[in-house]
């Protein structure tokens, strides 16, 4: 079953941005590392500041990326997590 995407505002923690997106009635903590929106934005010195923008623009992809990984079953635990090979 493929995620879909909720109302939860994304954060950034450390180098990445964490969301949420549903899984049914579950809930799915995802993930994209900082390499992967450098990637996204052809910025190979984006800074944390600017990770939040960059996660909205590239929102879409990203969604439907974590999305492949979760239905793919490639877990990092109980997370998902978008690695700028999944781009």
């Amino acid at each position: 079953m493929p995620l879909t995407p909720n109302e939860e505002s994304p954060v950034v923690e450390g180098l990445a941005v964490r969301w949420t997106m549903s899984n049914g009635a579950k809930r799915q903590v995802c993930w994209v590392r900082s390499a992967a929106l450098e990637k996204l934005e052809g910025n190979p010195d984006l800074e944390r500041s600017a990770f939040l923008d960059a996660f909205n623009r590239h929102r879409a992809l990203l969604e439907a990326t974590a999305s492949d990984i979760f239905d793919k079953g490639k877990l990092d635990g109980p997370n998902v997590i978008v690695r700028k090979e999944n781009i």
